[in-house]
This record gives structure tokens, C-alpha cells and sequence, in this order.
């Protein structure tokens, strides 16, 4: 019985001679919520306040529900989730999570022991998991204009539950006409939701093209997107706007130099027919009588007439 009073006083008088109570009057301030992100490394940021002169003996993370601790630092030696450690003890009592895990998700009680006093703080840590780039198709695969279809934009490896947006080639939004499913995963610990929408068009018009589905987290913060190139049952078209501006306007630069050089070959051949038809006033062909032309027969007769005249008055 006097040995273990003796062990008890030597274990308080060197915590008193480690930790000097001074008060409340400096704060161990940290992050009450933390939003980390699957298989990434997560910082919990915290500091001392109202106080410069302080040093750290010990920590103690423990997550509730759970009998052993889960970090624990004493005088530099540490034990627990090895994954998890002190950013920077000369700067703070700030912890890091490397490859962070779904398990990691839940409340802790931090504990912060210094050489003046004690603090506690609550933590609570959510882990999400960003979407990877969405997958676009339609169905049918080639669309003809005016006729049904349907868009179809897949997402996976999110968490927690995502959204996706549709917008035409104008900035318009369609999520309203779109049909969304979630589908919640859990493997090994790792969860996911993958998200599928579809948007349904009866009659398709090609002047709202290109579709672009864009995938937002919980939070609608955007994760990715990808832009839907619709493709025209005509061979070698595509619903791409700017596609078809050019197509048209090269078309119709064609038309437009068809019609001229069609003018010009009517020109050239109205200009060739004319001047053939002015050859025979320039050499007159010589007629069946006595090689006088039809306009001579119309003066020879006038003098024949003149001629008869004259002998019929002698």
C-alpha cells in the first residue's frame, strides 16, 4: 500500500513539474467541422491563441465510440493510426491525415497538453470523394433533325450524392426535362454514388447544339464536364453549330460562284451570237441574180419603175 502512494505522488509531481496551470486565458482554437477528400492528405489547422511562449508535451485524439485512442503523442514519441501525426509541432498543434479514408469520418475529442495547462476541442471530419469525368452518349447514336432522342451522362466514384446540369450551346439550362439516378456503393469501405441522367428530346433541334452535362458535388461545387457532339444520321455530319455555319456558308459561297460563272458564259456566248449576226451588213452575200443584193433589187426596182414611166409619156 506505501509503495503505490509513493508511485501515485511521483507520477503527479512530474506532471506538475511538466504542466504549469496558468489560467484560462489562452485558447487552443481549431476547425469544430473538417471536409476532407477520399485519398488525399487532410490538414486540421490549429493554433494557440493569447499566448507566445507555450510548448507542447502531449496530445490525444480519440474518436467517439471508440475504446482505444486513435493518435496519442507523448514527449515526441507517438503511437496509434500511424496515418495520422503532428503537422508541425514547433508551429502548433495542427494534425495531418495522409491518405485519408472513409473510415476516418466521424467525431473526435482532441486533447492538447502544454507546458501551461490543458485544452480540449471537439472535431468532426466528413469525407467526400471528388466524381471523375462524366461519360456522354445518345440513343440512337446518329440523330436525324426533328427527330427523338435521348442524352445520356453517367458519373462515378463521387461522394456523398452529386447533381448534373445540362446546358445547350446558348448557356441555356435543361436539368428541368432531365431524369437523374443515384446509385449508392459501398466497397471495402469505400463509398461512392454514381449518378446517371438522362435528357429526352421528342423533336431535336440541331441549332441548340452542343449539349454539355456538368457534374457538381454536394456542396455544387463543379466536379467536371464534357460537352455531347450530336451525331447527324447524314454521313459526315455533326450537330456542332459552328460546323454547320461553316458548311452553309460555304455552300453558299459555291452557289453564289456557280451563278456567276454561269452569267458570265451566257454574256460571252449572247456577245459571240451578236457578232455573228452583224457579218453579212460587213460582206454581203451575193444574190441568185446577177450578184445584186436584196437591198439593190429594191433600188433597181424603184428605177425600172421610173424608167417605164418615163417611156410611156414619149
Amino acid at each position: 500500500m506505501a509503495s503505490l502512494i509513493i508511485m501515485v505522488f511521483a507520477v503527479f509531481s512530474f506532471f506538475i513539474t511538466a504542466v504549469t496551470p496558468s489560467g484560462d486565458f489562452w485558447t487552443l482554437n481549431c476547425p469544430s467541422s473538417i471536409v476532407a477528400i477520399a485519398g488525399q492528405t487532410t490538414v486540421i489547422s490549429c493554433n494557440f491563441k493569447n499566448i507566445q511562449e507555450i510548448n507542447i508535451v502531449a496530445v490525444v485524439l480519440k474518436k467517439d465510440m471508440e475504446e482505444d485512442t486513435t493518435f496519442q503523442m507523448y514527449k515526441g514519441e507517438t503511437s496509434g493510426n500511424q496515418r495520422f501525426s503532428l503537422k508541425n509541432q514547433k508551429m502548433g498543434p495542427s494534425l495531418q491525415i495522409s491518405e485519408t479514408m472513409f473510415s476516418d469520418e466521424g467525431k473526435y475529442l482532441y486533447r492538447v497538453v502544454t507546458d501551461r495547462g490543458a485544452k480540449e476541442v471537439q472535431l468532426s471530419i466528413s469525407i467526400t470523394a471528388k466524381y471523375k469525368d462524366p461519360i456522354t452518349s445518345t440513343w440512337p447514336e446518329k440523330v436525324t433533325e426533328g427527330g427523338p432522342v435521348d442524352l445520356y451522362c453517367n458519373a462515378t466514384d463521387g461522394y456523398p450524392a452529386g447533381f448534373i446540369h445540362w446546358f445547350d450551346g446558348s448557356g441555356t439550362n435543361w436539368t428541368m426535362n432531365s431524369e437523374m439516378i443515384k446509385t449508392n456503393k459501398d466497397s471495402n469501405s469505400v463509398k461512392s454514388v454514381a449518378l446517371s441522367s438522362k435528357l429526352t428530346f421528342k423533336t431535336i433541334n440541331f441549332a441548340f447544339a452542343p449539349f454539355t452535362c456538368i457534374v457538381f458535388n454536394s456542396k455544387y461545387v463543379e466536379d467536371g464536364k464534357s460537352t455531347l457532339q450530336i451525331q447527324s444520321a447524314r454521313s459526315g455530319e455533326q450537330s456542332d453549330s459552328s460546323g454547320s455555319n461553316t458548311t452553309n456558308i460555304v455552300a453558299g459561297v459555291m452557289v453564289i460562284g456557280s451563278l456567276i460563272v454561269g452569267l458570265l458564259f451566257a454574256l460571252l456566248l449572247f456577245r459571240k451570237k451578236k457578232y455573228n449576226g452583224r457579218r453579212p451588213s460587213a460582206h454581203p452575200i451575193l444574190s441568185y441574180e446577177q450578184g445584186n443584193t436584196a437591198e439593190d433589187d429594191v433600188e433597181n426596182g424603184e428605177t425600172v419603175q421610173s424608167t417605164e414611166a418615163s417611156t410611156i409619156k414619149r
